[in-house]
């Protein structure tokens, strides 16, 4: 079993002829597309000239496949089967069907998997140890904030475009979060610019702000008391016409446990906090700086301008709520701020 992120995908299809099974997990949709692409081009290349696909959701006719992955093409030698399980989740009845179709694959067919995401239980079922020993894991998750700028690079340097470290951080500004149209402004700009040098200023002409985001971004924004970035964010959540009573509703979840934690330390240490509250382990790093500057009385203050917010949701739709959303902002991060 190999574990590669999208990035590596190309050169070890180059390097290894002979893998036959491929499990994209994640869900970007830009990745999944690039990614299974590159395996079909590839498995095409050495003869798996049939190649067929299957959407899988609970009312899938697993026969269908089963036959698929026995029976010989009047077309070709070696077929390509690809299941593509977009959000179904891989339940405990899917689980079962994969486990009979392992053990029926014909020496002469590859299999594609495409699933948006995988826990470490699932990774002990019957057909995932059948296919490890000569199995490709491609991850095909988006890149957060941190990751982005080297994805960027790696794009740039295969498409020979050359952009300064101010221009990087400008796109990753404006398309975190939307690879399709970064991917998409890349070529644009390889076009526009022959000769692979993009300035500054050029990039500016030919950029808008396309960055996707969910509300989850924003809190993590706010809590790493990033003021710009959760500005940002919360601007293209409102031009993405997201409910702002969805914002409210999350950010509800998260304050409240915060100040659960906060009133627990009183009395305990932080670990015994997280633990009694069952915060996930890489959530901590993130929570701890801001729980450590802020006392509760501040986030009893924040929970309050929350509840005003509703009120004026609810009662008076045409005052904007958004201006709103911004005080709820700035007050959460407090005074320290980038």
């Amino acid at each position: 079993m190999i574990r590669i992120s999208d990035s590596q995908l190309s050169a070890k299809l180059e390097q290894h002829d002979s893998l036959r099974y491929f499990l994209a997990i994640g869900s970007d949709p830009y990745l999944q597309y690039t990614t299974q692409n590159l395996i079909k081009s590839k498995l095409r290349h050495l003869g798996f000239d049939e190649q067929t696909v299957f959407t899988i959701d609970n009312q899938t006719d697993w026969n269908r496949i089963i036959e698929s992955s026995q029976s010989m093409s009047l077309f070709s030698s070696q077929i390509l089967l690809i299941l593509q399980f977009g959000e179904t989740s891989l339940n405990v009845a899917i689980a079962k069907k994969l486990d009979e179709l392992v053990q029926h694959l014909s020496p002469d067919v590859s299999l594609l998997i495409s699933l948006a995401k995988m826990t470490k239980t699932q990774e002990n079922a019957i057909w995932f140890k059948a296919l490890a020993e000569n199995l490709l894991i491609i991850s095909c998750n988006t890149p957060d904030s941190q990751q982005l700028p080297a994805w960027v690079s790696l794009q740039l340097q295969q498409l020979s475009l050359q952009i300064e470290k101010q221009g990087i951080d400008l796109l990753c500004y404006y398309y975190e979060g939307n690879l399709l149209a970064l991917s998409q402004v890349l070529a644009q700009l390889k076009l526009l610019y022959p000769s692979g040098k993009v300035s500054y200023a050029q990039l500016e002409n030919n950029i808008n702000d396309s960055a996707v985001f969910t509300p989850y971004h924003w809190i993590d924004a706010m809590l790493m008391a990033k003021t710009k970035r959760s500005m940002h964010i919360l601007q293209q959540l409102k031009m993405n016409d997201v409910e702002p009573l969805i914002l409210l509703r999350t950010f509800q979840r998260e304050l409240i446990q915060l100040i659960n934690i906060k009133k627990y330390t009183t009395k305990h240490n932080l670990k015994a906090a997280y633990d009694f509250y069952k915060v996930w382990q890489n959530r901590r790093n993130l929570i701890t700086p801001y729980i450590n500057r802020v006392n509760v009385e501040q986030l009893y203050q924040c929970l309050k301008k929350l509840t005003e917010i509703e009120i004026i949701l609810k009662h008076e739709y045409s005052t904007p709520v958004w201006e709103q959303l911004d005080a709820l902002n700035m007050l959460f991060i407090g005074s320290k701020h980038d």
